[in-house]
């Protein structure tokens, strides 16, 4: 994983096509992408409901094209930002590759471990780049929990436990409906599933899990799960889409403790905190970044650094492996409301 501010080598203007006016893309990725010399949103194209491309026209100095398949048949575009539903990631994500297109994706990647597998096979064959837009990893937070590990402040590391939860949406949101690639698990979980892949040692594994139904839905509205590594460390997690918001990471070892209450969804312009206490006190660590342009930052250094692309790939297919045993565990324990 790329955890640098500088862009890796990248020395002309990357081009970049948007495959769908979501929200997260006028919100998050056209601010930071304009923050960004090496990067450039150039085109976009909405095929579901047109009228979403109304508040995208001009915005940035934006190109409309008809269709997703006259974005990709361009020339002059590089590469892709695929913001749609799940369902709709590996048909995107696939046809984007075939044209030669880089492809930054929001998360999950894909719906299935078979498809994240597909994808990655196919990107790998004609080396471009298949990014899992996990933004938070690369906020800064995450770099001063690694240091604050290693420096021992927390003494040997006993637990993890890791919530993503957030109040129900509407039943017209896709995240509930299967479909569209809804669930719980495949949104929130995902979060703390990424986040367990880089705090736990090797030989990360699903421990337990269980999902749960509520009548009236065909997806799952909220979970638990327990993995562990190869030390016994243990990273438990909870995750839902019609909770009480929760966005937290507590970590406790021999001599202290670190706690944070919104690890996953930061904002530029928002002032994370890090709680550290131990047997001397309380200390608070703040930390402002922007974790999204980091994360397209990550995405220009894997277009030039074959290691950095190689290392993305693997974590493509443990994160999507960890989210089919969690399902397949989850389903084995099913809970109906």
């Amino acid at each position: 994983m790329y955890t640098g501010k500088g862009w890796g080598g990248v020395n002309s203007v990357i081009k970049m096509g948007i495959l769908g006016c979501a929200d997260i893309a006028y919100r998050r990725f056209l601010p930071a992408a304009g923050q960004m010399e090496q990067v450039k949103a150039a085109v976009i194209a909405e095929e579901y409901d047109k009228s979403r491309l109304d508040r995208f026209r001009g915005f940035y100095g934006l190109q409309i094209e008809e269709s997703f398949e006259q974005v990709l048949q361009r020339p002059d575009i590089d590469a892709v930002y695929i913001p749609q539903p799940p369902a709709f990631h590996a048909l995107w994500a696939k046809k984007a590759l075939e044209y030669g297109k880089h492809v930054l994706l929001e998360k999950p990647a894909a719906c299935s471990l078979e498809d994240v597998q597909g994808l990655v096979a196919c990107a790998r064959e004609k080396r471009l780049v298949l990014h899992e837009n996990y933004a938070f990893l690369y906020h800064a937070q995450i770099g001063k929990i690694k240091e604050l590990l290693a420096k021992d402040r927390i003494g040997e590391l006993r637990l993890i436990r890791t919530n993503f939860c957030f109040p129900f949406r509407g039943e017209n949101d896709f995240r509930y409906r299967k479909e569209l690639g809804g669930g719980a698990l495949l949104d929130a979980g995902g979060y703390p599933v990424k986040l367990a892949s880089i705090l736990l040692g090797s030989g990360i594994r699903v421990e337990a899990a269980r999902l749960n139904y509520r009548a009236g839905y065909e997806v799952d509205l909220f979970g638990s799960a327990t993995l562990s590594d190869d030390t016994g460390t243990v990273c438990q997690m909870g995750f839902g889409m019609d909770c009480f918001y929760q966005c937290s990471l507590e970590m406790i070892g021999s001599t202290g403790r670190i706690f944070t209450d919104r690890i996953f969804t930061a904002p530029q312009e928002y002032q994370a905190v890090l709680c550290l206490e131990t047997s001397s006190g309380k200390e608070r660590i703040y930390v402002l970044d922007s974790a999204f342009v980091h994360s397209i930052a990550a995405f220009a250094h894997e277009i030039q650094n074959d290691a950095a692309r190689e290392a993305m790939y693997h974590e493509l297919l443990i994160q999507a492996e960890l989210i089919a045993d969690i399902h397949r565990k989850g389903i084995e324990h099913a809970n109906y409301i």
